[in-house]
C-alpha cells in the first residue's frame, strides 16, 4: 500500500505543478479543481502501469543518456526543421523504422520513454529480446539512441 501511495504521489506533484503553469492566477477554486484532476490522473497512470505490468527496469547508463539528452533534443530538433524545410521545398522526406536493441542492464520503459522525447525517434512498440521498433528520421543515429542501444539498426 505503501509503493501504491508514492506512486501515486510522484505522478500527482508534477501533474499538480504542470497545471499551477498552465493557469494565468492560482486562486483557491482553481487550486482545488487541479489537485482533484490530477489525483484522477494519477490513479489512472497508476491502474494503467499495473495493468499493463510495465516496471522500470534496469538503470545501467541512466546518467550518460540523461546527460545526452540536451543535445540530443537540439540536434533533432534541428534536423526535424530540415525535413520540414525539405518537404516545404517539393523534396519527399520520409522517415523509417527500425528495429534497436537496448543495451544490457538499459530498463526498456525508461528508455523507450526517454528516447521518444526527442523528434528524432519515436518507440513505436517494445519487442522480445531487448528490442524495440523505433520510428526514425532519416539520417543516422543521434546522440541519445547511441547512448541507449548497442548501436546496430535493423
Amino acid at each position: 500500500m505503501a509503493r501504491a501511495s508514492v506512486e501515486v504521489l510522484a505522478w500527482w506533484v508534477p501533474l499538480v505543478a504542470l497545471q499551477m503553469l498552465l493557469i494565468g492566477s492560482v486562486s483557491r477554486p482553481e487550486l482545488a479543481v487541479a489537485a482533484a484532476g490530477a489525483l484522477l490522473a494519477a490513479l489512472a497512470a497508476r491502474a494503467v502501469r499495473v495493468a499493463a505490468g510495465a516496471r522500470l527496469g534496469g538503470t545501467a547508463g541512466w546518467a550518460h543518456a540523461l546527460l545526452s539528452w540536451p543535445g540530443a533534443l537540439v540536434a533533432d530538433t534541428w534536423r526535424l526543421a530540415r525535413a520540414v524545410v525539405r518537404t516545404l521545398r517539393g523534396h519527399r522526406v520520409v522517415g523509417r523504422f527500425v528495429t534497436v536493441r537496448w543495451r544490457e542492464g538499459t530498463g526498456p520503459a525508461w528508455a523507450g520513454g526517454l528516447l521518444s522525447t526527442t523528434p528524432g525517434a519515436y518507440v513505436v512498440d517494445q519487442g522480445p529480446e531487448r528490442a524495440a521498433l523505433v520510428h526514425a528520421l532519416p539520417g543516422g543515429a543521434g546522440s541519445l539512441e547511441t547512448a541507449l542501444t548497442t548501436g546496430g539498426r535493423g
